[in-house]
């Protein structure tokens, strides 16, 4: 989960970057409220990434709060709402393949 969380805040950040002129041309969003909203945004994610690198418990927790705060921006902020569902699909999916991986590698260790 660390390694898997890492990428997804990581490219999450980069996804929110570029729905910055999505916001801007095509929503009508003002242009200080995108840019700010969205730079911040940007900042929690590459700050969530030192979170995730602890254990398992922390990375679910920090992870599920970042895509809380960025789908709560997203109803003010229309373009930044799909983003942030589809990255939380794409947290719970990294979350389910996690324990996939854990019981398969107690598995082996078993042999």
């Amino acid at each position: 989960m660390k390694v898997m969380g890492s990428a997804i805040l990581v490219f999450e950040a980069i996804v929110l970057g570029l729905s910055i002129p999505v916001s801007v041309v095509i929503y009508n969003v003002d242009t200080a409220l995108a840019i700010w909203s969205t730079y911040l945004l940007m900042v929690l994610c590459i700050l969530a990434v030192g979170g995730v690198r602890h254990d398992k418990r922390a990375a679910i927790t920090t992870g599920l709060a970042v895509q809380a705060v960025i789908i709560a921006v997203g109803i003010f902020v229309r373009p930044l709402l799909f983003p942030g569902i589809l990255f939380l699909l794409i947290w719970g999916l990294a979350y389910v393949m996690n324990n996939k991986v854990d019981e398969a590698k107690a598995a082996r260790e078993n042999l």
